[in-house]
């Protein structure tokens, strides 16, 4: 047997000889902890819901100028550019961003839609990307009034008025691809590639001849964006973004405030737990220093009659030390286990506002840092004691002999 293996043997035989202490010491941390982690693991899965709601929603993090102005191409670039983007699109002036659709379902009555720019890795239509020009991606609502289907084909129908007063009408067979989902839009709109919303702009505008094809149209623009769409990488650049717009001189329609309100929240919450954590935790250790220092001068002739028999002053500092990290250690896991079952319990309980989700989260690594924090105060809080042991001379054991 090893010296240290000597060393963590005593340690543990002398909790096991005065094991009431022992389970007291155990009951107690676990005591401190368990509420700890309850607290943090409401925390945790409150926040966690609500940031789910805004991450979920793409239109959360979706940045749209106000009113229409003239942005080039080259303002569209450099916005995609952004680290702190991770999508941006032109859009066309809002006044031609309307047209009919004629669906299977209702092919005498068309439907009317928003026309929205889409492109890879619209955070608003997830996997349901159009892929070909005539692709089309309708929103729930537009899907719901138009009857639509994914796979039919639709027909899209723009009319102008030309200067002689001649009506002339722009028929565009299309595919319906996808649906969108329900947070993209809660009003009918249909998603399409910037080539089509370049047709039906330069049509309307007297621009296009009513036969033209989305497959003809330019891939860069001919002419500035009356507006964009941009999203926010993270919940966090909204804000950010937001600002940095404004001061620009680009006014911006975004959910920077209610954001910032939920990342607010998220920190001063964060701070409470601080506080009630540093406030009980530190309640604890003192008094587990306060008590392993008053059994080391308790021990004082046993501590220095196992100086007299060979240990080193080092090994008999260790002795309160590894006290400290065996209370540690099983206080945590008690409170780890009770906490899970509680946990579950809350999560049981059905909430009300709640739906499916869980109210309460815990995680591994949540008690892996609660462990982690334990040993490291419990060691503080021993270092005392085991000042104190080291110091005990084996002279003392002499006299007691």
């Amino acid at each position: 047997m090893t010296r240290w293996r000597l060393v963590l043997r005593l340690a543990l035989q002398d909790l096991l000889h005065e094991r009431r202490l022992a389970i007291c010491s155990f009951i107690g941390l676990a005591a401190v902890l368990l509420p700890l982690i309850l607290l943090f693991a409401l925390k945790h899965g409150v926040m966690q819901g609500l940031r789910e709601d805004l991450i979920e929603n793409a239109r959360s993090r979706m940045v749209v100028n106000q009113a229409n102005r003239a942005f080039p191409e080259s303002f569209i670039e450099q916005l995609s550019a952004r680290p702190d983007v991770a999508f941006a699109i032109g859009r066309i002036r809002s006044l031609n961003a309307d047209a009919r659709f004629l669906t299977a379902s209702r092919p005498a009555e068309p439907v009317l839609a928003e026309l929205w720019a889409t492109g890879p890795g619209d955070p608003l239509l997830g996997g349901a990307q159009p892929r070909e020009p005539r692709d089309v991606v309708f929103s729930v609502a537009m899907a719901a009034r138009s009857g639509a289907q994914p796979g039919e084909a639709v027909t899209l129908r723009a009319t102008r008025v030309g200067g002689d007063g001649r009506r002339e009408v722009l028929n565009l067979p299309m595919r319906l691809v996808a649906i969108a989902p329900a947070y993209a839009l809660d009003r009918p709109a249909a998603f399409v590639e910037m080539r089509v919303l370049r047709l039906v702009d330069g049509f309307l505008n007297g621009e296009v001849a009513a036969s033209a094809q989305p497959e003809a149209m330019p891939a860069g623009a001919a002419a500035p964006y009356a507006g964009f769409r941009a999203h926010a990488r993270r919940l966090e650049d909204v804000p950010r973004l937001d600002a940095e717009l404004r001061a620009a001189g680009v006014d911006v329609e975004t959910r920077a405030v209610e954001v910032a309100s939920l990342l607010n929240l998220d920190r001063s919450l964060g701070l409470l737990f601080a506080l009630i954590a540093g406030m009980g935790g530190t309640g604890y250790l003192l008094s587990l220093a306060v008590g392993l220092y008053a059994n080391v001068e308790r021990k004082q002739r046993q501590l220095s009659q196992l100086r007299l028999l060979g240990l080193r002053r080092g090994e008999v500092v260790l002795l309160p030390l590894l006290q400290a990290v065996a209370v540690g250690m099983v206080g945590t896991g008690l409170a780890a286990v009770v906490a899970v079952g509680v946990v579950q319990l809350i999560n049981g309980l059905n909430l009300a506002g709640a739906g499916h989700r869980a109210v309460a989260v815990i995680q591994l690594w949540h008690l892996a840092a609660a462990l982690a924090a334990t040993l490291l105060g419990a060691a503080l809080a021993a270092s005392f004691a085991a000042f104190r042991a080291g110091r005990v001379a084996p002279a003392e054991g002499i006299r007691d002999a």
